[in-house]
């Protein structure tokens, strides 16, 4: 009982966290909203017993990568933006329709998958408790997922260069 409650607490704190991210109009309240998310994903990871994910969760990404967007957007001193009058007419209808239409794509694939039906995939929980969570995530990243892996590194990298040229623009 304690358990699911605690879930869903954790539950609520990531879903209010991700809405906060895209919803406030500050990007640095955004960056701060983010890290809650994270945490919050930290404490799901935790009750799902995936201690070595959780603990990567907070160390990497609430702390080191954060740290990093929040240099970001205090390099780049972002001020107030203007809001500006819609160019077409009926664009948030058709904001909304495109929204449903995505979501609707995304329920009836995850309907669809063999998460209804409770099929095991290639690492079911018995096979994990015997293997050990960061052996199997280790193998995993470092053959299967390299590639995706160093990709994600370098997107990360572009960014942050990416940012600090265009403060080094406007400062001249």
């Amino acid at each position: 009982m304690a358990s699911s409650l605690f879930f869903y607490f954790l539950a609520v704190v990531t879903t209010v966290g991700a809405i906060a991210v895209v919803a406030f109009p500050s990007p640095l309240y955004s960056v701060l909203a983010l890290i809650l998310t994270f945490l919050g994903l930290a404490g799901l990871y935790l009750s799902l017993h995936a201690q070595f994910v959780a603990i990567v969760q907070v160390i990497i990404y609430a702390s080191a990568i954060m740290m990093l967007f929040l240099f970001v957007v205090m390099l780049i001193n972002l001020g107030r933006e203007e809001k500006r009058e819609l160019r077409l007419p009926g664009q948030k209808l058709l904001g909304a329709i495109a929204g449903l239409a995505v979501f609707s794509m995304l329920l009836k694939v995850f309907l669809s998958t063999s998460l209804m039906t409770g099929k095991k995939g290639s690492f079911p929980p018995e096979r994990v408790s015997e293997l050990g969570n960061t052996q199997i995530i280790g193998n995993l990243l470092l053959t299967d997922y390299v590639l995706p892996f160093q990709a994600m590194g370098v997107l990360l990298f572009v960014g942050i260069v990416g940012a600090v040229v265009l403060a080094r623009r406007r400062s001249r």
